[in-house]
């Protein structure tokens, strides 16, 4: 084999790679949103809390309202934080979840690394309340959409794990007040 063969060879192999990974990237950045989820079941999806604990929404959830805090890139944590703090204030006793969603299969081989990273930046007894997703994921952020940038999906389940409240714009006052309207409506529910 010449000098020749083997550049051409390696430039194929990086123009293979650049192909492969820009591929990953349309569709784990570009995925398009699916029709509301309003009123849907959510699907069956694993993933293991920070805890090391495997848990499967909305299986996990039944019998009460839940959070999910759905994040689908690193950048979210900010608005993340933003529900959070608004939750912690405002509905202190309702479950939640922040899910970080990370669906672009080349990241599963580092799953044990990412999480890793993750323990290290949030209080060990908030561990059992992030759940990170990887196998299921796609199968989440299909049903959600992932309607891109850095805002968090927030999906309020109802006692059976069926979409009560939906919202991927982002916190604010008015999107937090829906949110706490649709909690108290599922509470005068469970008070007939």
């Amino acid at each position: 084999m010449t000098y020749d063969q083997i550049r051409k060879g390696v430039h194929m192999l990086k123009i293979v790679f650049l192909a492969v990974v820009g591929l990953a990237l349309i569709l784990t950045y570009s995925h398009a949103a699916e029709p509301s989820p309003l009123g849907k079941r959510l699907p069956s999806v694993k993933g293991e809390a920070l805890s090391r604990t495997a848990v499967r929404f909305p299986e996990d959830t039944a019998g009460a309202p839940a959070i999910l805090m759905v994040a689908y890139r690193r950048g979210t944590q900010a608005d993340v934080d933003r529900w959070t703090a608004f939750l912690q204030e405002r509905a202190p006793r309702t479950v939640r979840y922040e899910v970080p969603t990370i669906a672009n299969i080349l990241w599963r081989p580092m799953a044990g690394w990412i999480d890793s990273g993750m323990r290290g930046g949030v209080p060990q007894e908030a561990w059992s309340s992030v759940v990170t997703l990887y196998q299921d994921a796609p199968k989440l952020r299909d049903f959600l959409g992932d309607y891109g940038g850095t805002t968090t999906h927030v999906v309020l389940l109802d006692r059976e794990g069926n979409v009560a409240w939906f919202n991927a714009g982002g916190f604010s006052e008015r999107a937090g007040a829906s949110l706490l309207e649709a909690l108290q409506a599922l509470s005068g529910e469970a008070s007939k």
